[in-house]
């Protein structure tokens, strides 16, 4: 997400058609970016450090060879640690693209294969990338219904590219007992259908050390939230993302270290911050106007992203692993009818003291941009500045840097 990032995608744009030169240069890049974030981390020891070092090593772990699961943003990650999998998000990999503005090629694969252009582009680009075989040691690939309904079809392509069967949960959208029930079941179940496919035992004792390791993570979350509501932590918005990415795909040791820094940055920072802003939904990965707008060197700042704190209303039961993690998908504040996710939104833009609130509409995304208006309105009822802003989050060539640019300013003239 940097003109770097864009700079070293134009040399990797030069050997596109040798595909095995490129994905060199990408694993390179993505290792030299990697160890250049563990000394940044190391020295600061700050919240974004570790953050970025965390969003990064998922990653990495796509072109390093190592053994991975592809799955979506919602798959309960827990279960491929005890099979020693590192998870992978095929979102965030087509973010990646994006942010070295290479994610025509992948655009292109998938469109040649016939997907169409009005499918979302996170799913166009991450198939495209499999499509082109930049990854090779794909074990497994595993996929929820949740949020949205085009999550299922892409992933059994994806699935079929690598020889495997696609582990795919149904996940109700009320939370009752019997849905927990419904859903702990499927887990069980994908545990026994990966231990065949892999042939090996899945690990209860990884299993749970993942789980103890989310324990603090999310327990210090927290009990840091009212000081962090009262005094929020600066972050550029690329940031949001990368903190969403790491929480939801794989909360590791990395992001341990940025909630307990974190804690103490709270303990003696205060930084000046002149305007507040809730950020809904997700923002675009590539270099934009946006980033600039809401960096943390200005006096706009995004203090918080809704999905960041969705996990809010579960707790890790470590003692009853598939019921908690079954909970955790049920409890999403995103996952039922819009009113769940209006007052999960006013709730934190409220905790926050946000002084306005914009919801970015991925184009393709029907699932979150068909309840702005209802959205809007529930802000206007609070009279706090609400912002609904189109574009795209991976097709950098699919928004226009002027027409954000208009638009935002004109909301925070309203602000100021």
């Amino acid at each position: 997400m940097s003109k770097k990032s864009v700079a070293y995608g134009k040399l990797i744009r030069f050997f596109w058609k040798r595909p095995t030169t490129a994905r060199k240069l990408l694993k390179f890049g993505v290792e030299l970016e990697l160890a250049r974030r563990k000394t940044v981390a190391a020295v600061k020891n700050d919240f974004s450090s570790w953050i970025d070092l965390s969003a990064l090593s998922i990653v990495a772990s796509a072109f390093n060879d190592e053994e991975i699961a592809l799955v979506n943003l919602f798959f309960p990650t827990e279960i491929m640690a005890g099979f020693g999998l590192k998870c992978v998000s095929a979102e965030g990999l087509a973010g990646t693209l994006a942010a070295m503005q290479l994610e025509d090629f992948a655009l292109a694969r998938a469109e040649a294969m016939g997907v169409s252009k009005n499918t979302c582009s996170f799913h166009r680009a991450g198939l495209g990338l499999n499509l082109l075989r930049m990854l090779r040691n794909v074990k497994a690939v595993a996929v929820t219904n949740m949020l949205c309904d085009g999550n299922i079809p892409v992933f059994r392509t994806m699935a079929q590219l690598h020889g495997v069967e696609p582990v795919v949960l149904d996940v109700p959208r009320t939370f009752d007992e019997s849905g927990v029930e419904y859903v702990s079941r499927q887990l069980e179940n994908a545990v026994y259908e990966l231990e065949n496919q892999l042939n090996r035992k899945f690990d209860h004792r990884r299993f749970e050390e993942q789980l103890k390791m989310e324990l603090e993570i999310f327990e210090t979350l927290r009990e840091i939230y009212p000081k962090l509501c009262e005094r929020p932590v600066k972050l550029h918005l690329y940031q949001h993302v990368n903190l969403l990415y790491v929480l939801h795909v794989r909360p590791d040791v990395y992001m341990l270290k940025a909630v307990r820094s974190l804690r103490k940055q709270l303990e003696t920072q205060v930084e000046h911050i002149d305007k507040r802003f809730f950020w809904m939904h997700l923002s675009p990965y590539y270099d934009n106007v946006l980033n600039e707008i809401f960096s943390k060197h200005s006096r706009y700042t995004v203090v918080a992203c809704e999905l960041s704190w969705d996990w809010m209303d579960w707790k890790v039961d470590v003692s009853h692993p598939f019921k908690s993690i079954a909970e955790k998908l049920l409890l999403n504040p995103l996952l039922s009818g819009v009113d769940k996710r209006i007052q999960f939104a006013k709730r934190l833009t409220l905790d926050f003291r946000a002084d306005g609130v914009i919801h970015f509409n991925h184009l393709g995304c029907k699932q979150s941009s068909g309840s702005v208006e209802f959205i809007k309105r529930a802000f206007d009822e609070l009279k706090i500045p609400f912002l609904s802003l189109d574009g795209d989050c991976v097709d950098h060539t699919n928004s226009s840097a002027e027409q954000f640019k208009t638009r935002v300013e004109a909301f925070l003239e309203m602000i100021r």
